[in-house]
């Protein structure tokens, strides 16, 4: 005959503790009791214990911790823990579940049913082989592994929170994004860290460096995540693939890496479907732990539902304030971005110039070419333009063929020699429509706010128009 299952039992309450141990007994199963949460831990290391049942309210330490603790360490993690208590709040069962217990029944159920569920339980445990060890559990530093679990759930639950903070806080994808990884760089000195949104037929991958990084190094970091994606997703290929390198200013400095050093990968699921990706390259991602990977696999969800939410708020936002047909701003946001910029003139030095741009005898190519010939030159002259301005400046489709180019800390001087510059730009390019090249000019007025007639966002539109009429008038192609 085998020896008889042994099962321990925590609780408070002698008088508890003496019912639930007769009754076990007497069922047949051997009996080890301890008073509270700590002496639950250090005999469930002691003793070679087949199943563990804690009361939720003892002294020292709880049974949720005691839970949390013993499901935490190798050697008892796979032990079956009842949680006991007097309480039926649907709080306390998500808590006690939580923590890793295996079952959760109340004080005030049957006794017998308590007995059947250990009975249940028991027979499990030998079913699966996990009937106990003929040697005892290694010991363990009780409260040191305490206090570092406790310290650890700390950590974890700052690093979830920060993520989830960026939610509340920033709106624009980009800062998002970094923001985000520079959260998860506290967890992961990584190198280099990319976040991959992936749906039905588009990849839209974006990566970012935290150090300078050899070209052959990024394009091995791409390598590995295409490679992730491509194991993880079912379907077809991607009809397109985009990516989007970040290199922060504040980049810490330091000597170029030269090699991957390491890559870890954690996929994001929504119904059993690839939706999301966390990667991180980089010497220290070749030494992450169990603990902190699944830290990270937690992190790249909660990453995934805030940059997803960003980038959806965005894409909403742009069809709000973009021209559909050239995707510049519309005009109604080209009207806040004058007046914004007017605005920030009072905070800072330096003035701000309008330049308004009219594309000459447009009516003409709409004429003898067609309306789909018009549109196709009114998309290449605002490429045409966004390619020839700064990082800084706006431009914007003010109504028909008619641009607006916004050009911050710029004197009126300088906003002239910029609009010569798109001017000679635009009259330098071949303008195709099917088998035909045109050669397209345009006429540019410019106006500076503050000036003598300027004080207004308003006065700086008119005058700019005031400007253009007068490129117009004097013949066209030109810069007034």
């Amino acid at each position: 005959m085998g020896a008889a299952p042994k099962i321990l039992i925590a609780d408070d309450s002698p008088l508890v503790l003496r019912m639930l141990e007769k009754m076990l007994q007497g069922a047949g199963f051997a009996v080890v009791t301890a008073r509270d949460g700590l002496e639950a831990i250090e005999k469930a290391f002691a003793e070679d214990v087949q199943l563990v049942v804690l009361d939720v309210m003892m002294p020292r330490m709880n049974g949720y911790q005691a839970c949390r603790l013993l499901k935490t360490e190798p050697a008892t993690k796979s032990l079956p823990i009842i949680i006991l208590t007097s309480k039926d709040q649907a709080g306390d069962r998500f808590w006690g579940l939580e923590t890793g217990a295996d079952y959760y029944v109340t004080k005030d159920a049957e006794p017998q049913k308590i007995l059947e569920l250990v009975k249940k339980v028991a027979a499990l445990q030998e079913q699966s082989g996990r009937s106990g060890s003929a040697e005892p559990r290694a010991g363990v530093d009780i409260l040191s592994r305490v206090n570092d679990l406790l310290d650890r759930k700390l950590f974890e639950a700052t690093i979830l929170s920060e993520i989830g903070r960026v939610a509340r806080s920033i709106v624009r994808f980009d800062e998002s994004f970094t923001s985000v990884m520079a959260v998860i760089a506290r967890v992961v000195d990584f190198a280099a860290g990319a976040m991959a949104f992936v749906e039905e037929e588009d990849l839209e991958v974006f990566l970012l460096l935290q150090r300078p990084t050899a070209p052959h190094v990024v394009e091995e970091m791409k390598a590995r995540l295409l490679e992730t994606i491509a194991r993880d997703r079912v379907g077809a290929p991607f009809a397109k693939v985009q990516a989007r390198l970040f290199a922060p200013g504040g980049a810490t400095p330091g000597v170029e890496e030269t090699v991957l050093g390491g890559f870890a990968a954690f996929p994001v699921s929504t119904s059993g479907r690839l939706t999301g990706l966390l990667a991180m390259g980089g010497r220290a991602v070749s030494r992450i732990g169990s603990d902190t990977d699944a830290l990270l696999v937690q992190a790249a969800n909660q990453a995934h539902i805030v940059l997803e939410n960003s980038r959806l708020f965005e894409r909403v936002r742009n069809l709000s304030i973009r021209d559909g047909l050239t995707d510049l701003y519309n005009h109604r946001h080209t009207i806040d971005l004058i007046a914004n910029e007017c605005g920030r003139v009072g905070r800072y030095e330096g003035g701000v110039s309008l330049a308004m741009i009219d594309v000459d005898n447009f009516k003409k190519v709409n004429d003898e070419h067609g309306h789909q010939a018009g549109d196709s030159i009114l998309r290449d002259v605002a490429r045409i333009v966004k390619d020839t301005l700064r990082t800084v400046d706006s431009v914007g489709r003010y109504g028909g063929e008619e641009f607006a180019v916004i050009l911050p800390h710029t004197t009126h001087e300088q906003g002239l020699q910029t609009a010569e510059r798109i001017r000679a730009a635009i009259e330098g390019h071949s303008f195709r429509v099917g088998p035909r090249v045109l050669q397209i000019t345009v006429s540019i007025g410019v106006a500076a706010y503050p000036s003598k007639e300027v004080d207004s966002p308003g006065a700086l539109i008119r005058e700019a128009d005031k400007a253009l009429y007068r490129a117009k008038q004097a013949g066209r192609n030109r810069v007034a």
